[in-house]
């Protein structure tokens, strides 16, 4: 439930609620009171180390992208799944990578 919808249920009456980024109150126009103060998270949320996903993907032997695998976040994770597809394709070429930089790549077997 979106915190808007949460203070307008509060509040009882919607007569007096605002939209965000409406003009102010006039002079003899009441406005709602009502706040939400929620409790912190007790959740660790993990921030994301990087910036862009890492991409598994499967390779032509023309040198063009055939199958784009897998999109993940953290290098480990990258690697297993790396793992995971040369087991699954092992006639392909796979890379993972970062935009344009290639971090780890399997070639393609003889």
């Amino acid at each position: 439930m979106r915190q808007l919808d949460v203070l307008r249920h509060l509040s009882g009456s919607r007569r007096h609620q605002r939209r965000p980024g409406s003009p102010p109150a006039r002079k003899y126009e009441s406005a709602c009171q009502a706040r939400l103060i929620l409790p912190p998270s007790k959740k660790d949320i993990v921030p994301t180390p990087i910036q862009r996903g890492l991409n598994v993907e499967a390779w032509t032997a023309s040198g063009s992208i055939e199958w784009h695998l897998a999109t993940v976040w953290s290098f480990e994770l990258g690697r297993l799944v790396l793992d995971a597809a040369a087991t699954l394709y092992p006639d392909r070429e796979l890379t993972l990578r970062q935009a344009c930089r290639v971090i780890a790549k399997r070639e393609k077997p003889e």
